[in-house]
């Protein structure tokens, strides 16, 4: 079986996210590729099935389990399609998710690939009521004393739905004090937090367990773009960059628009690719 390691919303090599993309001619057993990404140990890793010309099917794992959807292996693994598979083609590559169909243009550039994905329209979920905050803040060890009324809380998803925290202070101290703040997150129909800094524009979020720090988080860059469109801190013409990693020592850049026509999210980043080789275990 193929497979790539991949750096996603990176500058230069071994910054950014990393990633590995394996490619098969069919999916292994469920269980043996969740046992596969728990070996790789990266934050996520994606499988793929050519399924046409510039279309494949895609699954997604973490450490723990399978997503629906997720953002830096979507652009990761189109830097590899365009690489491997259509290395005179810079159009758009089609992966079919397990609920979803996602789009990805892709073009090389040097040593990297520019990769923009169209994530679709974003959904407002919920509003958290303000007797809400203080259960939802106090974990992270934030209050409403690091916001301001004009960026309230909301849950927003473009297929994966976040809490978004939007700070003026306290971006650094942020992190998950308790062990059920999943359940939190469930009851207002999050499955992750995002906090970041609406002035600096630089954004945190973690698993669940507050154990390991993400260090570029596309399926969150969506999200984030479509509330502060909808805030007006940004005129929808124009592009916004969100940095992330800095706190884990793996500076990454993801930039974020708003297409006029569709109303779609669109979510890019630099991808280099590092290694390529071939995963030989009997499955």
């Amino acid at each position: 079986m193929l497979y790539y390691h991949a750096d996603v919303f990176c500058q230069k090599p071994m910054t950014g996210n990393g990633l590995t993309v394996f490619v098969a001619p069919s999916f292994p057993e469920r269980a043996v590729m969740q046992q596969i990404a728990r070996e790789f140990r990266q934050f996520e890793t994606i499988f793929l099935v050519r399924c046409g010309k510039n279309s494949f099917d895609a699954r997604i794992f973490t450490i723990e389990e399978e997503l629906d959807f997720a953002g830096h292996p979507i652009l990761g693994a189109a830097a590899v399609v365009r690489h491997e598979f259509l290395p005179s083609d810079a159009g758009v590559v089609f992966f079919n998710l397990n609920s979803r169909q996602v789009s990805v243009s892709c073009s090389a550039r040097g040593d990297c690939h520019d990769c923009c994905m169209d994530q679709g329209q974003a959904e407002f979920v919920c509003s958290p009521q303000p007797q809400e905050y203080p259960h939802l803040l106090q974990p992270l060890n934030l209050s409403e004393h690091n916001m301001t009324p004009q960026f309230p809380l909301e849950v927003v998803s473009t297929g994966l739905p976040y809490l978004l925290v939007p700070v003026v202070s306290g971006l650094e101290q942020a992190r998950i004090t308790t062990d059920d703040y999943e359940g939190r997150l469930a009851r207002i129909g999050a499955k992750f937090v995002y906090v970041f800094d609406v002035n600096t524009l630089e954004g945190r979020t973690w698993d669940n367990a507050g154990l390991i720090e993400d260090v570029a988080t596309g399926s969150a860059a969506g999200p984030v773009g479509a509330y502060l469109y909808s805030r007006n801190r940004f005129f929808p013409a124009e592009a916004i960059v969100l940095r992330q990693g800095r706190f884990v020592g793996r500076d990454s850049k993801i930039g974020i628009r708003k297409d006029k026509a569709s109303g779609s999210m669109l979510v890019s980043g630099e991808v280099r690719l590092l290694v390529r080789g071939e995963f030989t275990p009997e499955l």
